[in-house]
């Protein structure tokens, strides 16, 4: 028997947003983000802030991806499962439906982060020492495929041992993540 997910609502506090406020920016409107995640149906509610200057600000959280159905902890998750693992994309996804508690996670999905990701590997690598130092050691190779040829397997373990925390700390590595990606770069992840 189906249950109706229990629905939640997310927002930023007005001392969350106190930095932007404090620089005279006003809270124009919001923008919504819908997701669903162990069964409850979540809702981001996103201000967008008009700035002294003129410009507007939308006011994110770390770990949505926009126009991207699920948190970026879900999708580093799978792929590390995915490499290291040894298992198909297929049997990946559907493991990290349930450890997630979502009805959809198309094993697809993997094979396309897969590619976006690799991109990232050499801005990740300066956070290797950081990662070890803030996470823990931790020893996470990727299994190696029959149809894969060694530079491909060799990617394909750099990016598994980079994030291979997120198997065991998968809502808060994959949001350090993706926040030390943006500080540094301006951008999301993917």
């Amino acid at each position: 028997m189906n249950k109706r997910p229990v629905q939640k609502t997310l927002t930023f506090s007005e001392e969350e947003l106190q930095e932007y406020l404090s620089m005279g920016a006003v809270i124009k409107r919001g923008k919504q983000y819908a997701f669903v995640l162990h069964y409850h149906e979540i809702t981001i509610e996103c201000p967008i802030l008009l700035m002294k200057n003129g410009s507007y600000l939308i006011v994110y959280p770390s770990f949505k991806l926009p126009y991207r159905p699920y948190p970026i902890f879900v999708y580093l998750y799978a792929v590390a499962l995915y490499l290291s693992s040894g298992e198909s994309q297929r049997k990946a996804a559907e493991k990290t439906r349930k450890v997630f508690g979502m009805e959809t996670f198309d094993h697809s999905t993997i094979c396309r982060f897969l590619q976006k990701i690799y991109l990232a590997i050499p801005a990740l690598v300066r956070y290797g020492a950081q990662i070890m130092s803030e996470w823990g050691a931790l020893v996470a190779r990727a299994a190696r495929r029959k149809h894969w040829d060694e530079e491909r397997y060799e990617k394909a373990d750099r990016l598994c041992s980079l994030i291979g925390h997120i198997l065991r700390a998968p809502p808060d590595f994959g949001c350090w993540l993706a926040q030390k990606y943006w500080d540094d770069h301006s951008s999301f992840l993917v």
